[in-house]
């Protein structure tokens, strides 16, 4: 059985998400909300451009740095020039103002999708490149306003400054909204894929032996699709409206499916930790096979895109409990889970060691000391 089951074979598998996510009946799962960073420095841009136009601020003296730039005197090119300018690039300019501009009836199109199942790899791309290309428009034209010449603005300019501001801010919720409406299908499509691995995983013999044979078969768990596993779910919980909308109980049952399974990807058929148990006889440590271990998960999570961070909260009839969803928590988790596995077939303390091989060199002394 491999990680990454065919469509057919997931549709097919069934899970209790209580179970997995551990909550008892009457219990929820409340899930932490979060800001939207670049709905924020929105506002803090609006902001500029609103102080500007009040009458309090006009005769105000500013700091700001000297322009070297050509600025066009006709006063279409200059309103156009300095818009262009505020923003980063014409390119910038003519996607916001323009009503079928190729980025937004791209979005559209991929919207309509998004709402019915999740996207593919290339639609998600050129998503979150429109979104990378108005978060940079955005930031541009906050450092402008902030360094550059926000008084060479006259009002009519400041108010077209505003309007495209307003417009790109839409632009950008609507945007979050449709990446947050598909990593809600990637969510579940994670949670049924690693459940159905986990079915499997538990019928796994606690012996060295059963870590290498399931069934008589080979079990594999491919690092590329695990990776791919976590960074959905941390791509997921940094984004607002996802955690506004999500099941809470989904999202902990994600939480627990990715600690399980990094765990056990961390120690079964590692060759270097039944090298551990072969060479030394069974005379290994907790702490050897722990820094082995811990290792492996760091290297899984080193290729995490995102370090995204969501707090959970299990409310219960009589107490709480928090749980964190950030790449330190579930490395963390997964490194203790794994260890205490590992540790059901290693040697008890008090079981008779293995005695300590000779080497080459040690025989040799030997056959001249008799």
């Amino acid at each position: 059985m491999t990680l990454g089951a065919s469509d057919s074979d997931a549709a097919m598998h069934t899970f209790d998400l209580a179970e997995i996510a551990r909550v008892g009946r009457g219990d929820r799962v409340d899930v932490q909300q979060i800001s939207d960073a670049t709905q924020d420095l929105f506002d803090e841009t609006l902001a500029l451009v609103r102080e500007e136009l009040g009458d309090e601020a006009q005769n105000r003296p500013r700091e700001r740095m000297a322009r070297t730039e050509f600025v066009p005197q006709n006063r279409d090119l200059r309103s156009i020039f300095l818009l262009a300018d505020a923003l980063g690039s014409y390119d910038a300019l003519n996607d916001l103002v323009n009503t079928y501009s190729p980025g937004q009836v791209m979005s559209e199109e991929i919207g309509d999708k998004a709402r019915r199942a999740a996207l593919d790899d290339k639609e998600l791309r050129k998503l979150l490149e429109y979104q990378e290309q108005i978060q940079t428009a955005l930031k541009s034209a906050n450092a402008y306003l902030r360094d550059v010449a926000i008084d060479e603005f006259n009002r009519e300019e400041l108010h077209q400054l505003h309007e495209i501001i307003i417009l790109a801010k839409q632009r950008a919720r609507e945007l979050n909204d449709i990446l947050g409406i598909h990593y809600l299908h990637a969510v579940e499509h994670v949670v049924e894929e690693l459940s159905a691995f986990r079915d499997q995983i538990h019928s796994v013999e606690r012996s060295i032996d059963g870590i290498f044979l399931v069934n008589s078969e080979v079990l594999f768990v491919p690092t590329n699709r695990l990776v791919e596993c976590v960074n959905i779910l941390f791509q997921a919980v940094g984004n607002a409206w996802l955690a506004k909308n999500i099941d809470g109980v989904l999202l902990l049952a994600a939480r627990n499916l990715i600690i399980e399974v990094t765990a056990f990807h961390s120690y079964y058929g590692k060759l270097q930790i039944y090298d551990l148990f072969r060479k030394t006889g069974g005379n290994v440590t907790v702490q050897s096979v722990g820094a082995r271990i811990r290792g492996e998960i760091r290297r899984l999570f080193n290729a995490c895109k995102k370090d995204n961070k969501l707090v959970l909260t299990r409310v219960m009839e009589n107490a709480e409990r928090d749980f964190e969803i950030s790449v330190e928590a579930l490395q963390e988790e997964a490194a203790r889970n794994a260890i205490e596995q590992v540790k059901i077939f290693m040697p008890k303390e008090d079981a008779p060691k293995a005695a300590r091989k000779k080497n080459l060199f040690r025989r040799v002394l030997g056959w001249f000391f008799k």
